[in-house]
């Protein structure tokens, strides 16, 4: 009786990290600056939805503004991205801007996404 509760917890506990409405809703980001190269790189880990895009806007924006010329690349290689979010990044690289996730301002820059391992397809409804 204790390994069937045993298993069944650890199956719940997998399917609640794995789903991005649960677990930790933070993203976490590290910025790597090349000078040589003129880049910038935010790697991010974590589940990005878009309740929690606009936390990374503010760091891309902040990078943008302070390193003006520079590639930015934000790499989701690490991360775990629902639909929605990536493909408002995939439209901020194509037109090469910024929010400052605040307000409905942009920032114009070179941006560069790195494809995420996993892209999260939210349910379709019957």
């Amino acid at each position: 009786m204790s390994n069937l509760r045993h298993l069944n917890h650890a199956s719940r506990a997998r399917s609640y990290h794995a789903h991005p409405s649960h677990g930790d809703p933070r993203i976490k980001v590290v910025i790597r600056i090349d000078p040589i190269g003129e880049c910038a790189r935010v790697e991010v880990r974590g589940v990005v939805t878009t309740e929690n895009i606009r936390a990374l806007y503010v760091v891309c924006r902040r990078v943008a503004t302070k390193l003006a010329g520079y590639e930015l690349v934000v790499d989701l290689a690490h991360a775990r991205v629902t639909e929605a979010a990536f493909e408002e990044l995939r439209e901020h690289a194509r037109r090469a801007i910024v929010s400052s996730g605040i307000d409905s301002s942009v920032t114009p820059c070179r941006l560069r996404i790195v494809d995420p391992p996993v892209i999260l397809r939210a349910k379709e409804l019957a």
